[in-house]
């Protein structure tokens, strides 16, 4: 709404169509919002409401990633014909925004998030009763 005032089907069609260049190229929703003028709050409550445009907006912000799935398959098809530029920033993004599936972050927990339990044994006179300390 702009200052109280419900925005009409056709005003709201052409602000989703203002957003959709920015959430194509990986920004997100509250940035594509910021660039054109409209508080994201807005685009939240419409989605609430609209669970189309929920997909809508899901699969504009999934074209990127997308293409970086294409260039990895060509990557990996033409890996070693050519010093291909697109390998290296594909596999930066892809680290960075499909993180699930390309991380290259070591997890130091166990499973589903759970904390490590470590064990500290400690052998005193008789080594053959060890102390477990948690």
């Amino acid at each position: 709404m702009a200052q109280g005032i419900a925005f009409t089907p056709e005003q709201r069609e052409s602000i989703m169509e203002s957003l959709r260049p920015y959430l194509e190229i990986g920004f997100s929703r509250n940035k594509a919002c910021n660039l054109i003028g409209l508080d994201p709050t807005t685009l939240s409550h419409w989605v609430v409401a609209d669970e189309a445009l929920s997909m809508k907006l899901e699969g504009w912000e999934n074209s990127v990633n997308k293409l970086v799935l294409q260039n990895l398959v060509d990557a990996i098809k033409k890996e070693g014909e050519t010093d291909d530029t697109r390998k290296e920033t594909t596999r930066w993004w892809a680290e960075r925004k499909m993180k699930a599936d390309f991380s290259t972050r070591q997890e130091n927990t166990g499973a589903d998030g759970e904390q490590l339990t470590i064990q500290i044994v400690k052998y005193g006179d008789n080594p053959n009763s060890p102390q477990i300390h948690t």
